[in-house]
């Protein structure tokens, strides 16, 4: 029980705690509340699934792939993709917002499976991994996926219901954003290429 409710934490604290994170879903989430939850749950599927992914490459795959260097190379491609967003919703918030996001909307997933896989994120995945049974370890992983997956619904349903209750704000919301995303995707590039 210990380790389930361990792996829901993890989950739930490591997506909202990420100001990548949150500057990558926010321009995405915005208009509703029903998208916002569900652009929230693709990224956090997306993230929990690439926090599963370099565990599991870093236990089975540990000899033939280095899961820092995965993990490095994917938090630079973390910086350009959030430099995308960020200049996608500065476009998005000067034309007709509905246009511009629903195309964008399936990107969710891939975006978050992104920044799962860069960062401190695998460790949350990792370092349980090495120490658990094998039985506990596919608890733990679980329990992380759904934690991220309910964690950046909730957030992602709470901007949609902000920018929703104030029609007037989303476009200044998109603005904003995407100003924050592209801030934080250089911040990301200028930590060095891996």
């Amino acid at each position: 029980m210990l380790t389930f409710i361990t792996g829901l934490a993890a989950g739930a604290l490591h997506v909202v705690m990420g100001p990548d994170h949150l500057a990558a879903l926010a321009p995405i989430a915005l208009q509703s509340r029903a998208r916002g939850v569900r652009v929230g749950a693709q990224w956090g599927a997306g993230h929990g699934l690439g926090v599963v992914l370099i565990g599991l490459v870093g236990i089975g795959l540990r000899h033939l792939v280095d899961p820092m260097w995965l993990s490095a190379v994917s938090e630079w491609l973390v910086g350009f993709a959030l430099i995308g967003v960020g200049v996608w919703a500065l476009w998005s918030a000067r034309t007709d917002l509905k246009v511009a996001t629903h195309v964008h909307e399936s990107a969710a997933v891939g975006m978050g499976l992104l920044h799962g896989a860069a960062g401190a994120g695998h460790l949350y995945g990792l370092l349980p991994a090495l120490v658990l049974p094998p039985a506990q370890v596919v608890l733990y992983l679980g329990a992380y996926l759904t934690s991220a997956i309910l964690a950046m619904a909730a957030f992602g349903g709470l901007l949609g219901g902000l920018a929703g209750s104030w029609p007037g704000v989303v476009r200044g919301a998109m603005g904003l954003s995407g100003f924050i995303a592209i801030v934080v995707g250089l911040f990301w590039l200028s930590t060095g290429l891996p």
